[in-house]
């Protein structure tokens, strides 16, 4: 059973730019990826700063989201964006014959909007 956490971003992070997003599609496969209820998977790519032993350190981190629309349809290369909803799964990693080797661990969000974004974005709002 995986155990998830809710990050606190401006903590966590010194910043998130957005670097792109593409559809989460199946294993091997173009088909995309959509949960229960038929809302398209996405998978983005952000840039993660943050501080490590006194240094400022980037990662890559790749984040799932659902929606109706491609995320960052309206953002700049680069531009900083704030996750809503942003979460950490950890689960672990079993080989072939079911023994634990490791850990996986994956992030997903409700929503990317851009950090100079001001006001809530619901639903209602990204269906008009």
């Amino acid at each position: 059973m995986p155990q998830i956490y809710a990050i606190d971003q401006t903590a966590t992070f010194e910043r998130l730019l957005w670097l792109s997003s593409e559809p989460k599609t199946r294993f091997g496969s173009d088909v995309q990826e959509s949960t229960k209820d038929g809302l398209p998977k996405w998978e983005v790519q952000l840039v993660a700063s943050f501080r490590q032993f006194g240094r400022s350190t980037n990662e890559i981190i790749k984040v799932g989201l659902a929606a109706l629309h491609q995320p960052g349809a309206d953002l700049g290369p680069a531009e900083p964006v704030q996750l809503v909803g942003f979460e950490i799964g950890v689960m672990d990693k079993k080989n072939r014959e079911g023994q634990v080797v490791g850990a996986q661990v994956w992030y997903r969000c409700q929503e990317v909007r851009a950090l100079a974004a001001t006001g809530p974005r619901g639903k209602q709002a990204e269906a008009s």
